[in-house]
């Protein structure tokens, strides 16, 4: 997993390429903490340079919008494409959360 995160009027955008996959549970902890943080109001998960993800990493993307329901932080997943797109869409992602393709 490759992530970087930006930050502008309470608003945190976290981008996350390459793969999410069980061996990054711990790497997104910290990514975690971002979202939990007081200071954000909205967070946006980019997916665009997403090229892999399995199971473990769609219960992260789930872990990560429950931490944001817990503080009342807006909580969007941008840009889905490819494989992500697909298991996002079989695991009906889009009836819990907001995803902008």
């Amino acid at each position: 997993m490759q992530d970087s995160i930006s930050t502008s009027n309470g608003s945190v955008t976290i981008t996350i390429a390459d793969k999410l996959t069980f061996e990054d549970h711990d790497n997104f902890r910290s990514l975690l903490k971002v979202i939990e943080s007081e200071e954000n109001n909205s967070c946006t998960i980019n997916l665009k340079d997403l090229n892999t993800i399995d199971s473990a990493g769609l219960g992260m993307l789930m872990i990560a919008f429950e931490a944001a329901e817990k503080t009342g932080t807006s909580f969007q997943i941008h840009q889905p494409d490819g494989q992500v797109k697909r298991l996002l869409e079989i695991s009906e992602f889009d009836k819990v959360m907001t995803i902008v393709s």
